[in-house]
């Protein structure tokens, strides 16, 4: 018998029902008459059966559970719980609004130290709506407290980006909603001067270099900063600035920008002169990079931005959580690069309470990795075990090794050229169906289905370009394929971050007020975080006859 017969059987006992009695019926009440009190045994059953929906990933049969309750008919404990329940099911399906109203409900049932935890997460909640549902939404008048809330966050989405506006939005709140519990904390961020940039940008200061190492990325940058700048018809002007190798060189290029009486600097592309940049004293020119520093930097008005692998291995992190996995192994490879998004990826892992099984790193000189795979899927224990009951035995048996069976999914990073050894090499050695999932440098960029059929069911994620749903309809995006028709698929990343940069500008000064806030670009969901890192949410994709195609969300 399942679990559920028997939380149903145990809610069937305590409404008077005989399981050996189905015909026996239960009293209809009334809906005019007031409902006695839940039995305790039939409220632990249905929270029960919820929380267990929830552990399984279903939040919509936990909502469904818990429509049986009714919040009069509960004590506060009880409502409590219901609350809590309902709060961990509206966050997996992300209906913001509704988790809010939950959060604000609970808020009254809390003890004094409980309060401040439940006032943040209904806050995040809140900020995740659109000032439009904000004002649609908005229960009741002034003073109520769940009016105030929304009337609140209201106000910080609609003007966070206009200082003077939002002070004085907030003096007539704060006259409206005397008596409010939100705390102060919650939206003084909000006031903080963040980034101000003129409502006409006139010249737009890019520093790029012309030669060297880094000339042929400068220039995919530079075609999408131009199809950008042409398709959104502005009337700035577009400088670029070479940049030198020396160190002196890229301080004289920012005070040939102030000089110029730029608005903006895209660039610079090295994370020498980024950091170059990072140390001045200050930046009265707001920079938009073009790389990001291994070691994160504050600085103000300098936003960092690059085609990170770590933004991608965190996403890889946060998508599994979201797919009930627990237990990862990790394969990279043996350098520099592999070893920063493991540890990207480690921590995010870590931070989401998964369990990492093992890490193992692929030498780069090699095209056959059984000395890494084996041990790495635990084939080399099943080989130990075989060896020691043929000497105990004394005699051959058949033998068929066998991996170890508690991984949930692989995080792979590697190379294209890797990628297509590594995976089939993988299912060789008995990984069958365990998910592979990896960052998009397991992708060349270029649809190859012959090249590619190996990589068939690996999960990748990369920039919504790649997807043909998320690109169509870009004119930026159309207007670089046509223009580049040879060479589109190889540096397609890179004209998506120069077309993302110079989209960005319009977008400072709402971004850099609000962690919350966000901006829909070619190369992910973009927002800033605390210390001005530009962050970059991926999108999805699996292989499917060689090809990679959007992967719908499970």
């Amino acid at each position: 018998m399942t679990q559920r017969f028997y939380i149903s059987l145990l809610v069937a006992i305590t409404l008077g029902l005989s399981a050996c009695e189905p015909t026996q019926t239960v009293p209809i009440t009334r809906p005019d008459t007031v409902q006695p009190p839940i039995a305790t045994e039939q409220f632990d059953a249905t929270i029960l059966e919820a929380k267990q929906a929830i552990d399984q990933s279903n939040p919509d049969e936990s909502l469904r559970v818990l429509s049986s309750l009714q919040l009069r008919n509960l004590s506060d404990e009880q409502q409590k719980q219901m609350l809590e329940a309902k709060i961990q099911a509206y966050g997996l399906t992300k209906n913001w609004l509704e988790k809010a109203n939950n959060h604000i409900l609970l808020a009254e049932l809390l003890a004094q130290e409980e309060k401040q935890a439940n006032q943040q997460a209904l806050w995040a909640s809140l900020m995740k709506l659109t000032s439009q549902s904000l004002e649609l939404f908005k229960p009741g008048l002034a003073p109520a407290i769940d009016s105030g809330w929304f009337e609140l966050a209201y106000i910080v989405k609609t003007y966070q980006a206009h200082p003077e506006t939002l002070v004085v939005a907030l003096e007539d709140w704060q006259r409206n909603y005397p008596n409010h519990p939100a705390e102060a904390a919650l939206y003084e961020r909000s006031l903080n001067e963040g980034t101000r940039l003129p409502a006409d940008i006139n010249h737009i200061a890019v520093f790029l270099p012309e030669q060297g190492p880094y000339k042929s990325a400068a220039e995919a940058i530079k075609q999408g900063l131009l199809s950008a700048h042409f398709v959104n018809k502005s009337s700035a002007e577009l400088k670029f600035y070479p940049v030198k190798t020396d160190p002196s060189n890229i301080a004289h290029l920012y005070q040939q920008a102030i000089d110029n009486n730029a608005s903006v600097i895209i660039g610079p592309l090295d994370k020498h002169s980024v950091d170059l940049l990072a140390q001045r004293a200050e930046l009265p020119i707001p920079v938009i990079s073009l790389n990001r520093l291994s070691t994160p930097s504050a600085k103000r008005n300098l936003f960092q931005f690059g085609l990170a692998p770590e933004d991608e291995a965190i996403a890889i992190a946060n998508y599994a959580k979201s797919q009930g996995f627990k237990r990862a192994v990790v394969l990279a490879s043996d350098d520099d690069w592999g070893r920063r998004v493991s540890k990207a990826f480690s921590q995010q892992w870590q931070d989401n309470n998964g369990v990492l099984l093992s890490q193992a790193s692929y030498p780069k000189g090699t095209h056959d990795f059984s000395d890494t795979i084996k041990p790495f899927l635990g084939l080399s224990f099943s080989q130990q075990r075989r060896d020691s009951l043929r000497q105990t035995l004394g005699k051959s048996f058949e033998f068929e090794p066998r991996r170890r069976h508690d991984i949930d999914f692989i995080f792979l990073a590697a190379k294209s050229a890797k990628a297509r050894q590594l995976v089939p090499q993988l299912r060789f050695h008995r990984s069958g169906s365990v998910p592979i999932i990896a960052t998009s440098q397991a992708y060349s960029g270029q649809a190859n289905s012959q090249q590619d059929i190996d990589l068939n069911n690996v999960i990748l994620m990369d920039i919504p370009w790649m997807f043909t749903e998320n690109s169509a309809n870009d004119p930026v995006y159309n207007a670089l394929k046509e223009s580049n028709p040879k060479y589109f698929g190889r540096y397609v990343r890179l004209y998506a971050l120069g077309a993302d940069a110079y989209s960005l500008i319009p977008q400072l000064n709402r971004l850099s007020h609000s962690e919350e806030e966000s901006y829909a670009g070619a190369t992910g969901q973009l927002s800033i975080d605390e210390i001005g890192d530009i962050r970059r949410k991926p999108s999805k994709g699996v292989f499917k006859k060689g090809l990679l195609e959007r992967l719908i969300q499970q």
